[in-house]
């Protein structure tokens, strides 16, 4: 490949080229901010911009709307805990308590840092050994897949802290809210109570704004204004270490980082997975092997770190299967395999020999769009963490605006918008009786791979669930659930006993 990286050089580093990876950037940040918009509609809308573009740049352009748009959604999800992505809904967990302490400028750097590194490593190994991992994960069928995703239910007890029954109750909500619509199998209806708007399941971005957005505003209306006192979402801090992540701070987290970005990358190389699986099992690792996992869910920094980079490392790890399989690793790449295809090419292990300058210049592509996110991104912080200095009487009223214009457009459907109040309320009751709302979203986002990948193992083995503790990739992974489990329990007495032995002093 070293033939190619002159010419490559060139289609890359030129001024035209360089302004469509800063555009993509800017505008995946922005929408990935907005709860209501997504990248993966972003992206498809944007796909036939780029049909008569070079295919580099087309390619660019779409890269820095994901890469972005992966960030984006820590943005509004630590400043008015409404993750602007699902995934961003564990970057909700710590990085809106330390909002709500001061410390919004700490926790949005933490989630540049952690991105921008989970992404440049992801894209070193999709560089290096992109090959190697592809291979690895083509021995993923269903049955490891479910075990996989048992593996991610299970981090639904760290999720939810002290908690852990209301939790898996939540997480079990979730999971019945998937089964409401078809079969995948046998297209019969389920739970639809007659509701032709729910045969196709419930829709599930006007369920993501309604559990976080429309929730938190009801709650803001709650909260009075004090007379003569400016009526703030949140305060901030005006000590310097409250806005900034120190080398201290950040040389603790190496090891949570580093960790969590082989989870997003392994996970992100598996078809059909996605960034969401990644944070959650990225931060269940992280507070299982933390000396202060009592902190988590209160505004740990190392929370943040692993949550974004879990869920940006993803962004490499998807593009593995992409170019050298041909197959797509999440729904994104999905659209990006258009851009290849128009232009003639077919990704695949062929694209190396006969393409050569093209796959060398989407690696090149890869590592400036990191260097202009972490630019970009850190420009705007300012102006990010000014926002929750702005009065709730303005902010949650337009915010809460923008949400439903959001679930409206995706399918103009004002059932969409009935969907996003009724789940208003019901994350707002959630709420206030400690139910967490992140454990019934993460059920949600799990429920089909794991419905499908159970009946897909059961119909391979004529109705045995042995492959899954016969398989040894499966068997791995089973067996990291039950010491996943066993292990926060083991933590979660040793915080009850210190906490006694505090209060018996």
């Amino acid at each position: 490949m070293v033939e190619h990286l002159l010419p490559a050089l060139q289609l890359v580093f030129n001024p035209v080229n360089i302004l469509i990876i800063a555009a993509g950037l800017f505008i995946g940040i922005t929408i990935g901010a907005i709860p209501g918009l997504n990248v993966p509609m972003t992206v498809a809308l944007l796909l036939p911009v780029t049909f008569s573009m070079h295919p580099v740049s087309g390619l660019s352009l779409l890269l820095g709307v994901y890469k972005g748009g992966t960030y984006g959604g820590s943005i509004s999800a630590i400043l008015i805990n409404t993750p602007g992505a699902p995934a961003a809904a564990v970057t909700c967990l710590d990085g809106y308590p330390m909002a709500q302490q001061g410390k919004a400028g700490k926790a949005l750097r933490a989630s540049i840092y952690g991105s921008v590194i989970g992404e440049f490593i992801a894209d070193l190994v999709l560089i290096s050994i992109a090959s190697q991992v592809a291979a690895l994960a083509l021995k993923f069928g269903p049955t490891e897949k479910f075990s996989l995703v048992l593996f991610a239910l299970s981090t639904i007890s760290v999720v939810s802290s002290r908690h852990k029954l209301k939790g898996i109750a939540a997480g079990l909500i979730g999971i019945f809210l998937h089964v409401v619509g078809s079969d995948p199998i046998s297209g019969s209806s389920r739970f639809t109570l007659g509701i032709f708007n729910l045969f196709g399941g419930v829709p599930f971005l006007p369920l993501l704004i309604g559990l976080f957005a429309v929730s938190e505003f009801l709650i803001q209306i709650e909260r009075k204004a004090s007379a003569g006192k400016k009526d703030a979402v949140a305060f901030i801090s005006e000590r310097r270490e409250d806005s900034y992540v120190s080398w201290k701070e950040f040389k603790e987290n190496i090891k949570t980082i580093l960790r969590s970005t082989l989870i997003g990358l392994g996970i992100g190389a598996l078809p059909g997975s996605g960034s969401a699986i990644s944070a959650f099992v990225s931060y269940g690792a992280a507070r299982n092997s933390s000396r202060d996992p009592e902190k988590f869910g209160k505004g740990s920094l190392e929370g943040v770190f692993a949550a974004e980079t879990g869920n940006n490392a993803v962004t490499g790890g998807a593009l593995i299967p992409l170019l050298t399989l041909g197959i797509p690793g999440d729904a994104i790449t999905a659209i990006m395999l258009g851009v290849f295809l128009v232009h003639g090419l077919i990704p695949g292990p062929e694209l190396f020999t006969k393409s050569g300058n093209i796959v060398v210049a989407v690696f090149v592509v890869l590592i400036v769009a990191n260097i202009l996110h972490f630019v970009i991104a850190s420009l705007g912080l300012r102006l990010f963490v000014r926002l929750i200095s702005l009065s709730r009487s303005i902010l949650f009223p337009t915010v809460i605006l923008i949400c439903v214009a959001g679930a409206f457009t995706v399918n103009s459907n004002i059932f969409d918008v009935y969907v996003a109040i009724v789940f208003g309320a019901l994350g707002y009751l959630m709420k206030k009786f400690n139910f967490p709302v992140t454990s019934l979203l993460m059920g949600y986002i799990l429920g089909p791979l794991l419905e499908t990948s159970l009946v897909q193992t059961l119909i391979l083995s004529d109705g045995s669930v042995l492959p899954i503790f016969t398989r040894p990739i499966s068997l791995v992974f089973v067996l990291l659930t039950v010491f996943f489990i066993l292990w926060s329990l083991l933590i979660q007495k040793k915080a009850l006993d210190r906490e006694e032995a505090a209060n018996g002093t």
